[in-house]
């Protein structure tokens, strides 16, 4: 199988990934637990992968809290931080372009808090921060954009957002699921007061890896309580980071493995990257230029989505996995984008190339893709 769904999960992992979860099961500790050898480097490792992803990601005074994946680590924002005014009114800013980790979370708390939602459409596929700006007001709790839409590849101006929630005092949230290792931001810098991601994406770590960034003075409620390992005799949850929001056994293996895919990935960040956007630039060169096919994805994003006339997402991506292509195809988690493009009852085919990938292999899911609307129009 051929792959391009690297938006989905990523598929090259560097040895160095392998050797650092190997490490840690061979001589796997509970972090945190106990004073013993193996319990103190088990804590080691942790520290390291922390203190790692946040220098990576411009986050010099907040604290990392490791989460299974990005969907943990956006609810921990959303609910964690809203959860929090019980008794007021709340007003939440967010795109077209979120995927439903951060839809749901808000609908859920409808029937929860007294909460007011405002989507901010794009302007000619773009999000603009004057719209943002312009959407504001008194009880505007939070602002929540994803760095990269994971279904056109259009990107949000964090520095201008940041600077925006910052001149009004709202914490702003950043998704960069689809832009960690592809994209640099630095949080402090962007005035970014929460960044959540996965690790299994563009950083090439291991599935079942993910963190929220949290810029020093953010509170949040946790959303899960238990064992720490610290001030054990207290029945309520410790407040110190970032053991308040890191309840139960960490998964060591998963954060060993994600601090060694980032270092591999942030040595290689200009390598990767140029790779991937030289195989897009194929793409969208070749693909507008096929009879039947629309591309809607931005030409200068590292992923590329497309329809074909008469076929549906599904029977474009079925007839590419006969040919031993792995696309995405559907509503990708995304609705909302979904309905602004018209596209919400037959979703689009997604390619997204990875590190591994070659040319040959691009050319080969072209003409694959030129005889299946070849073979609409015959």
């Amino acid at each position: 199988m051929i792959y391009f769904d690297n938006a989905a999960t990523g598929r090259f992992k560097p040895r160095s990934m392998f050797d650092a979860m190997l490490s840690c099961l061979h001589s796997a500790a509970n972090p945190g637990r106990s004073g013993h050898a193996d319990s103190l480097r088990a804590a080691q490792y942790v520290y390291e992968a922390r203190e790692y992803i946040k220098s990576s990601f411009g986050c010099r005074s907040g604290e990392a809290i490791f989460t299974c994946n990005c969907t943990e680590a956006l609810n921990l924002a959303i609910l964690g931080r809203l959860r929090m005014y019980k008794n007021q009114h709340v007003h939440v800013i967010y795109t077209s372009y979120e995927h439903n980790s951060v839809l749901r979370p808000l609908s859920a708390l409808k029937g929860e808090i007294d909460i007011s939602l405002t989507e901010i459409k794009p302007r000619d596929k773009e999000i603009d921060s004057r719209d943002i700006e312009a959407a504001i007001t008194a009880d505007t709790k939070l602002i929540i954009t994803s760095h990269i839409s994971n279904v056109t590849g259009y990107g949000v101006d964090v520095e201008a957002v940041g600077a925006i929630a910052t001149k009004h005092g709202v914490p702003y949230l950043v998704d960069c699921a689809q832009s960690a290792g592809h994209l640099r931001i630095d949080m402090d810098k962007a005035g970014v007061s929460l960044l959540a991601s996965a690790g299994h994406k563009g950083l090439h770590g291991p599935q079942g890896s993910g963190f929220l960034l949290i810029a020093d003075g953010i509170e949040l409620m946790p959303l899960k309580y238990g064992g720490t390992g610290t001030d054990s005799l207290n029945p309520y949850q410790p407040k110190q980071l970032p053991e308040a929001y890191e309840s139960g056994t960490l998964d060591t293996p998963a954060i060993a493995g994600l601090h060694a895919a980032c270092k591999w990935t942030n040595d290689n960040f200009v390598l990767i990257n140029s790779r991937i956007r030289t195989y897009c630039s194929e793409l969208n060169y070749a693909l507008p230029r096929i009879k039947g096919v629309r591309v809607y994805s931005s030409p200068a994003s590292d992923l590329v989505t497309f329809s074909i006339d008469s076929l549906t997402s599904v029977d474009v991506a079925d007839m590419l996995g006969d040919a031993d292509y792995a696309v995405r195809s559907g509503l990708h988690c995304a609705p909302l984008a979904h309905k602004y493009l018209g596209t919400q009852e037959d979703g689009l085919v997604r390619i997204s190339a990875g590190y591994n990938n070659s040319l040959a292999q691009v050319n080969g899911l072209i003409r694959n893709i030129e005889k299946i609307a070849a073979s609409v129009r015959g």
